[in-house]
């Protein structure tokens, strides 16, 4: 056994997390060793439901869990590997082993860019022209791949032409949200797919934490967007800080409630930004790109549509519509429809608003 196998069967047992495993390495120093000396392992290290399991690794359907990632094209990468993010090291607790869809962009910088899956038009248009210009300068923008402003950050990037990474909360057999399958496989093509849970974990709510320090552990600064006092933006603003990463955020109206975590940030001692140069400038960033767009609302030269997409795009561009009233107009099933919404996004062509209603961005 090597030791990419022993981390991939650590991380299989529910209830050993890294911080578990840091303490087992602190007393066998190797993951080897562990699964080696697990029968004498004592009550209290780990929890007893654990411990059970480890000393029991052996009846772990683990072969099946290495023929399944060899399958669907996904690759196994530990500590041990050069692909593995070297920021990712430097955080207390980072993940043994992660599974990863396409390839981790050869970069030194990558900035998450987080925020509410249910944004204002002003997070929408400061999630856009914040996207762009991390893409247009060559920034590798990280996040969770959530609905609203982790979508919209991938989709400008993919739209720039720059690769972006989506850390999961659940295993990369179960793409979550399910109508961001198209955009999980887009991302995957030039960027990655990132999660350090095994195949078949679900999108459970604990589960979303821990991709977080992910996100926030990957990337050299973190920008919230726009964020509600309880969200899942704020928890990974207060891990990045824990971490020792920059945090930047922007400014909210105070009669807007989705905004409230910014404002609670800021107090907190967030560096309040307005516009992405001021980031660039304070981390001392040299730009690897030179085709900065004005706005991000510019659209791209050279786009082509199938006769889906212009059937779509020519009722969009009528009026806002919702998703159910678009499928009632084309008679599209569910995923098709969800696949051309999805490509007209990244083509810059068309937005989306909460409640899954649709306009066309340049009328």
């Amino acid at each position: 056994m090597d030791r990419k196998t022993a981390w991939l069967i650590l991380n299989m047992i529910r209830g050993i997390g890294p911080v578990s495993i840091r303490k087992l390495l602190e007393i066998y120093g190797d993951p080897i060793e562990i699964l080696n000396s697990s029968k004498k392992i004592a009550q209290g290290i780990i929890q007893s439901d654990a411990l059970e399991q480890l000393k029991n690794w052996k009846n772990i359907q683990w072969e099946q869990e290495i023929e399944r990632v060899k399958s669907q094209g996904i690759k196994l990468v530990s500590m041990d590997d050069p692909e593995y993010p070297e920021s990712l090291k430097q955080i207390p607790d980072p993940p043994v082993i992660l599974y990863v869809r396409g390839n981790i962009p050869d970069t030194s910088v990558f900035i998450a860019v987080v925020g509410t899956r249910n944004p204002s038009p002003y997070g929408v248009v400061m999630a856009e022209k914040f996207s762009a210009s991390f893409a247009a300068w060559g920034i590798c923008i990280v996040s969770g791949m959530a609905r609203g402003i982790d979508s919209i950050s991938h989709r400008t990037a993919l739209r720039m032409k720059t690769p972006t990474v989506a850390v999961l909360g659940c295993g990369l057999s179960n793409i979550y949200p399910p109508e961001n399958k198209k955009l999980a496989e887009l991302i995957s093509e030039t960027g990655a797919l990132i999660s350090e849970f095994p195949l078949d974990i679900l999108p459970e709510k604990f589960n979303f934490p821990r991709r977080n320090r992910i996100i926030s552990g990957m990337s050299r600064a973190v920008v919230i967007i726009e964020a509600g006092l309880k969200s899942g933006a704020i928890i990974t603003a207060h891990l990045a800080a824990d971490q020792n990463r920059d945090v930047f955020v922007l400014p909210s109206d105070a009669n807007r409630l989705i905004g409230r975590g910014n404002n609670l940030l800021i107090r907190e001692g967030a560096c309040l930004v307005e516009s992405p140069e001021e980031i660039i400038e304070y981390l001392n960033l040299t730009p690897q790109k030179t085709d900065i767009p004005e706005t991000a609302e510019k659209l791209p030269e050279g786009i082509n549509l199938t006769n889906s997409e212009k059937l779509v795009y020519n009722l969009i561009k009528e009026k806002e519509l919702s998703f159910e009233e678009i499928q009632m107009k084309t008679g599209e099933n569910l995923q098709n429809l969800m696949r051309i919404l999805t490509d007209l996004e990244i083509k810059g062509l068309i937005s989306s608003a909460p409640g899954h209603l649709y306009s066309c961005k340049n009328k």
